[in-house]
């Protein structure tokens, strides 16, 4: 993380962390073999194509 000074760096570098995050936790989903789950997504199919989703609108 880089010396953050202000509220505005500090909101950019929250979402710069966020969209790294949210990529890293999208390629592992993509790794492995589709399961199901229980909760909010039937399966690790389904939430990574939610976490894609989310990626993509950020990127509008």
């Amino acid at each position: 993380m880089t010396k953050v000074t202000t509220p505005s760096q500090l909101k950019a570098e929250l979402e710069s962390q966020k969209t790294y995050l949210l990529e890293a936790c999208l390629m592992a989903f993509n790794q492995l073999p589709n399961q199901r789950t229980k909760g909010a997504f039937p399966s690790t199919y389904a939430l990574a194509a939610k976490i894609d989703h989310l990626l993509q609108q950020e990127k509008k």
